[in-house]
């Protein structure tokens, strides 16, 4: 088949593969028009595996720890002040309100240094104390008189003393496994000592554009064609996930037949996602291509609105996922399907969260059909409320804008009313703020 580009003003033409069209095999689906939960199951009984891979510290922000730590010191080790001021050794003297001073010593001799009865050391926040440190008076809180020090207030033993292991004490546990490493994570390893950590490897994702009119957002599209919105977009989630987008297709460039290319990327990455051509001319290619390369089918087609003709395969120890290529239907399935079993792969939960929420401004469900509307959910006045926000349709990108929540409408038509409580999947949670590179 024949596609023009247009290219630098020039239009090419370009030869997509037709294996992807003509003799393939079919094997039966077991699992076809199954309830979405069920279908949640499925994937969950035919995750791949994950290995796992050491790190630098300073890479780990973002990853989910493989194994739990522990302490191997006192954090802090040593005990230190809390306060600019003055280490106040043991005075049993009769004036129990003065001091000698110590000789000041630099930082990294505080250690060595020790405090006899009746003497004071000057020390700034954080610093070392020296041995026989009983109490710390803030520095506004003293009067110096040449050699002495004067308390301007009492002091109890302990006062403004960090001590050794009152964060965390030796053979305490850090960091439990499946920990998602985030930046106090990374301040804690730091201060422990600790520079490289075991995580989990990143799932790795290859997406495939099944449909022969949609070309690179960097190419002009000619007539009939269509620049790749769901490509970005689905780069965007699945880093946001945690996951890495290992290769991505497009007909007009595939340098091998569809089978080949799909058993290659079976063995290099975790999941494929084939977006686009789910049904079409009454056929649904990326159906057709899973069986031809003897993928085992896991479900096909989910009695929801947008992307009911959805499915999964698996071949190997890789997922295949087919996504709507409308993109507003591609986004509901990917956070429905792909987004979930990231998470899983890593050993985070299925799901960042499902909630009741309070429905703003209402939506006319027309359909009698499930239906995943996306929303805006924010946290107010000690619950939650979700507001539907505008461009609903499979085609429109417009709903994903500023979108937080799919709000889960069940079978059964009739207008969701302003004030009604809906059910709400959360999509995002702390990951999402943090930079993955």
């Amino acid at each position: 088949m024949a596609v023009s580009v247009k290219n630098a003003g020039r239009v090419i033409s370009l030869i997509v593969p037709s294996a992807r069209v003509a003799h393939f095999r079919r094997y039966q689906v077991l699992n076809e028009g199954i309830g979405l939960e069920q279908a949640w199951q499925l994937l969950q009984d035919n995750l791949p595996s994950l290995q796992y891979e050491m790190v630098a510290t300073t890479d780990a922000l973002g990853r989910v720890l493989a194994d739990t730590l522990y302490a191997s010191q006192d954090l802090p080790p040593h005990a230190q002040s809390a306060v600019d001021g003055y280490a106040l050794g043991k005075n049993d003297g009769n004036d129990s309100e003065k001091y000698r001073l110590h000789d000041s010593k630099p930082i990294k001799e505080f250690s060595l240094a020790t405090l006899e009865d009746g003497q004071a050391m000057a020390v700034d926040t954080g610093e070392v104390l020296p041995l026989g440190t009983t109490a710390v008076i803030p520095h506004e809180k003293v009067i110096v008189e040449g050699e002495y020090l004067r308390l301007l207030g009492k002091v109890k033993p302990g006062d403004n003393i960090k001590s050794a292991g009152e964060d965390f004490a030796c053979n305490d546990q850090l960091l439990g496994a499946g920990t998602l490493i985030d930046p106090a994570a990374l301040g804690l390893l730091a201060a422990v000592g600790i520079n490289k950590v075991e995580v989990v490897k990143r799932p790795r994702v290859a997406i495939i554009n099944m449909a022969d009119n949609i070309v690179p957002s960097g190419i002009e599209p000619a007539i009939g064609q269509m620049r790749d919105s769901n490509s970005p977009m689905l780069k965007g989630f699945i880093s946001q996930q945690g996951g890495i987008v290992v290769s991505l297709y497009y007909l007009y460039d595939i340098p091998m037949s569809m089978d080949t290319l799909v058993e290659e990327l079976s063995t290099q990455a975790e999941l494929i996602l084939l977006v686009g051509g789910t049904y079409q001319n009454g056929e649904n290619d990326s159906r057709l291509l899973m069986e031809d390369v003897g993928a085992q089918i896991i479900f096909w087609g989910i009695p929801i609105q947008p992307g009911s003709h959805a499915g999964a395969g698996k071949l190997g120890n890789c997922l295949l996922l087919s996504l709507s290529g409308n993109p507003g239907a591609c986004a509901v399935n990917y956070h429905l399907y792909a987004a979930p079993v990231i998470r899983s792969l890593q050993g985070l939960p299925w799901y960042c969260r499902q909630v009741m929420a309070k429905c703003r401004n209402g939506f006319p469900k027309k359909t009698g059909t499930r239906r995943f509307v996306r929303g805006k959910a924010n946290w107010h006045d000690n619950s939650w409320e979700v507001e539907v926000l505008p461009g609903q349709k499979p085609s429109m990108i417009r709903s994903w804008l500023g979108c937080n929540a799919l709000i889960d409408l069940p079978p059964g038509g009739g207008l969701i009313k302003a004030g009604e409580q809906v059910k709400v999947i959360l999509l995002t949670d702390y990951r999402a703020d943090l930079t993955i590179e």
